[in-house]
């Protein structure tokens, strides 16, 4: 009768996730940008922290192993989310979302450059090629703007956006923390809020904090759908599915974004856009294909060797 419950989680997950591009965009349209970043994430990570607070089983980091979060906590956080909130201030979501499809190639090279000995898989490989071809489609069509310096540096801070949340996220894979995996993130928020809010104070901008009503809804939902609700259902899909389908969100989550900038902002999307979003999903989907198929020769290679 439950069997439903991982599958409706994973279908909340793609659209949860595809709309806070469009959500950050909206915010930052009244925040300042170091701030709105930092304050979701306080309140995201405070919230989540206070619900295991409260309860008596809960396993708290060691010093060491706070350490690790706070390391991978400050890449995904600082130099992923508030690069993304930095891009959209000149970019549009859609391209944001776009260009974030890529996250799992840059996995796969960041994990072969941290271990130069793990082999990559040729399928891998020829996905990543095929990958970024898209991604480069996507970039031929902006090419115009590119001489526009704010866009120029919206397109820079995007892509260093990218390359940092997969170097946290690979840094967690390799150095993981056994305790629940929310906690982990809301720790994770808490840390990267907090050093992201600092900066907005040195920069200043708390005598731009005169967000209206609309403002303050994107941040709520932000808070609640994306960073809250969004990622425990990614946690509970990521513990009852196998990891390759729980993966399917990085192909929905730019339709959602495409889809909700088109009608709510107005944002173009041209059939050149489409073409490269279809081409750069097809290379992830190879190279998820090639690292899972990798796995599982692994696996029944170490049952043949007598491996755990």
């Amino acid at each position: 009768m439950n069997n439903w419950k991982p599958y409706g989680a994973l279908v909340g997950l793609c659209f949860l996730w595809g709309t806070t591009y469009l959500g950050i965009k909206i915010g930052l349209q009244h925040f300042p940008t170091f701030l709105f970043s930092g304050i979701r994430f306080i309140i995201a990570g405070g919230l989540i922290l206070f619900v295991f607070a409260i309860q008596k089983s809960t396993r708290w980091p060691t010093p060491n192993e706070l350490i690790k979060l706070s390391i991978s906590g400050m890449l995904i956080f600082v130099g992923g989310n508030l690069f993304l909130c930095l891009a959209e201030v000149s970019v549009p979501s859609g391209l944001a979302a776009l260009v974030n499809t890529a996250f799992p190639l840059w996995i796969v090279i960041i994990t072969r450059i941290w271990n130069p000995v793990e082999r990559t898989p040729w399928l891998a490989i020829i996905g990543i090629l095929i990958g970024f071809a898209g991604q480069l489609m996507i970039f031929y069509e902006q090419l115009f703007l590119l001489q526009n310096a704010a866009y120029l540096g919206g397109i820079i801070f995007l892509v260093a956006g990218v390359i940092n949340g997969s170097l946290g996220s690979v840094h967690m894979k390799k150095n993981p923390v056994n305790i629940n995996p929310i906690l982990t993130g809301g720790l994770q928020m808490l840390i990267g809020g907090c050093v992201t809010t600092v900066i907005g104070l040195s920069r200043g901008e708390m005598p731009a904090m005169h967000s209206n009503a609309e403002g303050w809804y994107a941040m709520i939902y932000l808070i609640i759908a994306g960073s809250i609700i969004g990622y425990s259902l990614f946690v509970y899909a990521l513990n009852h599915l196998p990891a390759a389908m729980v993966s399917v969100y990085a192909y929905v989550n730019p339709i959602v974004a495409l889809w909700l900038g088109w009608i709510l902002l107005h944002e173009p999307v041209s059939k050149r856009t489409i073409m490269a979003m279809v081409v750069t999903m097809i290379g992830v989907f190879i190279v998820n294909r090639g690292m899972s198929r990798a796995r599982k020769k692994q696996l029944v290679m170490n049952k043949i060797c007598g491996i755990n």
